[in-house]
């Protein structure tokens, strides 16, 4: 893995945290990794301001040729072809036939980002090929994304769309008995008591050989990483200490402004004599367009402001492009087996008509609202944040 991968992909953390002000209330699922990749295929196409605020807000290199370079080592490296893990990360573009998009912003999304070409009638069939779009959506995530692209999201103006697909399913390296597993009390931020199912480890199953984890500790947060088999991915757990929201935790954690690097290094074997995690499914479904407009990017979304040139020429009497929706599902299961997570991200590029308006021995025991993080430490990646804030949801 080279420096250029690592200097890609560590911005996932930190462009993680900022989205999750505005990703809602309550439990919360995003793909830094997923999101991250489809605004770098975009930002191919874009320039001056718009292309400024991409770069900033998405907290990628402003390097065209190592941001290029380092993406394709990326989508590389996060495609496992043979692993004791599933992992996979795909990129495609649709683009229209009656408007063209250069064949040079093709050529650079396919040789860096691996990105396949479509060719698409959005302009007759719009319903048509959005039924394609998801359906090649549900094939890369194996089915757990079904529909990235609501009803009405592509129509006859719809010049590109351009997704990122991202799977993986991970068995533990130290799995869960199934037989600890028991209903155990989780507070939820509110101060309510409700039942959950808690995995457990320590004394309760091997008081002769108690697991040990990577541990660390810092302002009384609990930092614990459990690595998956294989050991190249790990879920990193941040337990706020009592008292404490995870949403202040978040807010914490975005001033310390530290990469997930540095959190791991800080981190040290121990053996945990207790060590319980509840089971936890979340699902995620976030239009992005004011998300990363509080973040930061806008103008793209601003048929008046959006400069996307670099996608497809702008005549004389043609109206400009701009990006008119982005859309963004997750999905994310833990049980005592392992971890499976599946993540979609996807913009779709407009012609703009004057019609369109402007989009406005340790005790870990995680029986409280908790941050988990699934990353991919050889290229620093982040594929998931989670904000656990009620299990059974």
């Amino acid at each position: 893995m080279t420096k250029t991968t690592v200097n890609v992909a560590k911005g996932d953390w930190s462009f993680g945290l900022s989205l999750l002000p505005y990703l809602g209330e309550g439990n919360v699922s995003v793909s830094p990794t997923s999101i991250r990749t489809a605004l770098a295929m975009l930002s191919e196409g874009a320039e001056g301001a718009t292309l400024k605020q991409i770069i900033g807000a998405a907290y990628l290199p402003g390097d065209v040729f190592g941001r290029r370079q380092g993406f394709a080592e990326l989508t590389s490296a996060l495609y496992a072809a043979s692993a004791p893990y599933t992992l996979r990360c795909a990129n495609a573009i649709w683009t229209t036939r009656n408007d063209p998009v250069k064949d040079g912003y093709k050529r650079v999304v396919h040789d860096s980002y691996g990105a396949e070409a479509n060719d698409s009638d959005f302009e007759a069939n719009p319903e048509s090929e959005r039924a394609k779009i998801n359906a090649w959506v549900a094939d890369k995530t194996e089915k757990k994304i079904p529909e990235l692209f609501p009803a009405g999201a592509i129509d006859t103006s719809t010049v590109l769309v351009l997704g990122n697909a991202l799977y993986f399913k991970a068995p533990w390296n130290n799995k869960f008995d199934e037989q600890y597993t028991r209903q155990q009390s989780f507070t939820l931020g509110n101060g309510k008591k409700v039942k959950v199912s808690m995995m457990r480890k320590g004394h309760i199953d091997s008081p002769h050989q108690l697991p040990k984890f990577n541990y660390g500790e810092f302002d009384g947060v609990q930092v614990a990483l459990l690595p998956y088999k294989g050991q190249e991915l790990a879920a990193m757990v941040f337990l706020p200490p009592k008292g404490m929201s995870v949403v202040d935790l978040e807010a914490q954690l975005r001033n310390i402004n530290s990469d997930l690097a540095s959190v791991q290094c800080g981190l040290k074997p121990q053996r945990f004599a207790r060590m319980e995690i509840p089971k936890h499914e979340l699902k995620g479904d976030y239009d992005l367009v004011a998300p990363l407009t509080a973040v930061g990017i806008d103008r793209m979304f601003d048929p008046h402001c959006a400069q996307l040139s670099g996608i497809a020429d702008v005549n004389e009497n043609e109206e400009p492009l701009y990006v008119s929706s982005g859309k963004h599902k997750t999905y994310f299961k833990t049980n005592e087996e392992g971890s499976e997570g599946a993540a979609a991200t996807g913009f779709a590029v407009f012609r703009s008509t004057s019609a369109i308006m402007r989009p406005k021995e340790i005790a870990f025991v995680a029986n409280r609202p908790f941050l988990e993080t699934i990353i991919h430490p050889a290229s620093g990646a982040c594929l998931f944040i989670n904000r656990v804030e009620d299990p059974r949801q």
